[in-house]
């Protein structure tokens, strides 16, 4: 199986495997897919408890926080990272580094700094404690086990009936021939393809690599990329959204996090001294006249050559919202959306169903919330542009 056929095969797969969610890529010139999501409730446990004269059974709830018991067996080795940004840990064979809320499932190849480990803990407590949301909810479990990326392996499954409770998978991937594979995420699990992961032998073996590593590899790790598909799966477990609410609320995290953790994790903040910052270029300029239709359409006829209009309406739209309605913004648009038991999924949702999204954006924030962003736009000269902005301006 070649390993170019990856994504759209995956895709096919995980529509058999249960209700598709969210997933997108974190650079908007490339495609995306949808991985499957399966949900399952916990339920409370029960002990019995013996005495001299009687029997008597106590029936005990599980705590909030309570993640399912993890199992599997591997021959792999699970390693751990020093936390040094200076040492480097790199895999020669498939192994695995498990945190309190997520699995690194590593394949040959990666490259890895002592502190990674550390900065993705501290991006996810960050993208929680902004969206006001939980990563490891009690009711979402893999029933299924891990889902299949057998298709990154050549049809090999390493982590194959492995039940790993409540936390993310995590992919790290080493696309070692250059087959365009790309970031991706979503409730079920996040895939990183990192040029600046790949262990120096990958890079050295493939020639389009190494003859155009002066801008195709960065000499730090662009933390904004894990950052922005980590948001898709701590959104994608708690609820549903529109590609721009997706794509929108991912960039606007992966910008926001970094900013907030820079100053306190040396790597994250070589992210945010130097990450090229821009804007995707949109089809129309918007106004006060056509937010709200945008908004509805989703960009859903929108061509190639502006894919990625997505992300830069909804990152602008999620800032507007954030600086004009308060910082519990998402959480409470989310709690709306959550009432409505909207079926289906990103990409995959039945004619009208951005209605409902359009619909809980107003109910929310009141019925004039687009003409307001519309005139917020204009007044900030924000998504005016149908060629994009290169380089943005010095705000992060």
């Amino acid at each position: 199986m070649k390993r170019i056929k990856a994504l759209s095969i995956l895709l096919m797969a995980s529509m058999f495997a249960g209700n598709m969610l969210l997933c997108s890529c974190s650079k908007p010139a490339e495609t995306s897919d949808t991985i499957a999501e399966e949900t399952t409730t916990t339920a409370a446990t029960t002990t019995t408890a013996a005495t001299t004269t009687e029997e008597t059974t106590e029936e005990i709830t599980e705590p909030t926080n309570f993640i399912p018991d993890i199992s599997f067996t591997t021959n792999y080795e699970e390693i751990t990272l020093d936390g040094d940004p200076d040492s480097v840990f790199v895999s020669t064979d498939y192994c695995y580094l498990e945190s309190e809320k997520y699995f690194l499932l590593i394949e040959p190849g990666i490259k890895l700094p002592g502190d990674y480990a550390v900065n993705l803990d501290a991006i996810i407590d960050e993208i929680e404690k902004e969206l006001g949301l939980e990563l490891c909810t009690p009711d979402y479990e893999y029933s299924h086990g891990i889902i299949d990326n057998s298709v990154y392996y050549d049809g090999f499954n390493p982590w194959d009936n492995w039940s790993i409770g409540t936390k993310l998978p995590i992919f790290l991937i080493a696309d070692e021939t250059d087959e365009g594979l790309i970031s991706c995420g979503d409730g079920e699990s996040v895939v990183l393809v990192e040029y600046e992961l790949f262990s120096d032998e990958v890079w050295d073996s493939c020639p389009s690599y190494y003859e155009n590593s002066d801008w195709r590899r960065l000499d730090y790790i662009d933390y904004t990329t894990a950052a922005h598909e980590l948001t898709h799966a701590v959104a994608g477990r708690n609820g549903k959204a529109s590609k721009i609410v997706s794509e929108g609320i991912a960039e606007y995290m992966g910008r926001t996090v970094i900013a907030a953790l820079a100053s306190d994790y040396p790597s994250i903040g070589i992210t945010y001294d130097r990450h090229y910052l821009y804007d995707n270029g949109v089809p129309e300029p918007v106004n006060a006249d056509n937010a709200e239709s945008i908004f509805l359409d989703d960009y859903e006829e929108i061509d190639h050559a502006n894919r990625g209009a997505e992300y830069v309406y909804g990152r602008y739209f999620w800032q507007f919202l954030f600086e004009n309605y308060g910082s519990d913004a998402y959480f409470r648009y989310n709690e709306e959306i959550k009432s409505y038991h909207i079926e289906g999924w990103y990409g995959y949702y039945e004619a009208g169903t951005n209605q409902k999204f359009t619909d809980g954006v107003k109910v929310v924030f009141g019925d004039d919330v687009f003409e307001k962003f519309g005139d917020w736009c204009v007044e900030n000269d924000a998504l005016q542009s149908v060629d994009g902005v290169y380089p943005m301006p010095d705000e992060y």
